[in-house]
């Protein structure tokens, strides 16, 4: 019988190192499952991801660049200016000039963030505001430019427009659910700090 425990030693420490390495392996495969966004996401804001950090200035750009769009025409799943922009379309066209790069669905876009209170004192330029049936997954979404008010391709106008929020009465029953943050205003940044880097996809 000695000259088997060397075998059996041997396979014991084999089964003990394959085990931490299987459970390596699944939590990796759940990690990529995860996907990119809810990861970072997870992590809050990011200087070097989609959550960036940003200065006065680049923060302020973001009114600068909705206000532009105003008078676009509304069009479904609309990407580009010229032909025409849906809400969504609207929020991904403004972050990707700061290098933040969203998704092009308002559901999506519910979820990312941190949630702020629907009060326009706490907010803040740059944050969505989301709508939806009761019930139901959110389907529209408008930017805030301060003072009370947000910008959003409207269907029923058939254009770009800016509303005061506490006004805005959505067409199709849709009910204001709540203000996500993606973006954070640092007063730590300096304003000669480069733009936020696009996070790797």
């Amino acid at each position: 019988m000695l000259q088997f425990r060397p075998i059996l030693l041997a396979g014991a420490i084999l089964c003990a190192f394959a085990v931490p390495a299987a459970g390596q392996k699944q939590a990796s495969s759940k990690a990529r499952k995860k996907g990119v966004v809810a990861a970072i996401t997870e992590r809050e804001a990011n200087p070097a991801g989609p959550f960036a950090r940003l200065t006065s200035t680049q923060r302020d750009s973001i009114i600068e660049n909705t206000r532009s769009l105003l008078g676009v025409r509304y069009k479904w799943a609309g990407l580009n200016p010229a032909k025409g922009l849906d809400c969504s379309g609207i929020v991904k066209y403004v972050f990707s000039k700061l290098g933040v790069e969203l998704p092009h669905r308002a559901a999506e876009l519910a979820k990312m963030g941190d949630p702020i209170s629907k009060d326009t004192a706490a907010m803040q330029p740059g944050d969505l505001l989301v709508f939806g049936k009761a019930g139901r997954r959110i389907s529209h979404v408008g930017i805030y430019v301060g003072d009370g008010k947000m910008i959003h391709a409207s269907s029923s106008s058939h254009h770009v427009v800016e509303t005061e929020v506490v006004k805005y009465r959505p067409a199709g029953g849709l009910q204001w659910k709540g203000v996500r943050r993606i973006v954070a205003l640092d007063s730590t940044l300096l304003e000669s700090d480069p733009a936020p880097i696009p996070a790797v996809r």
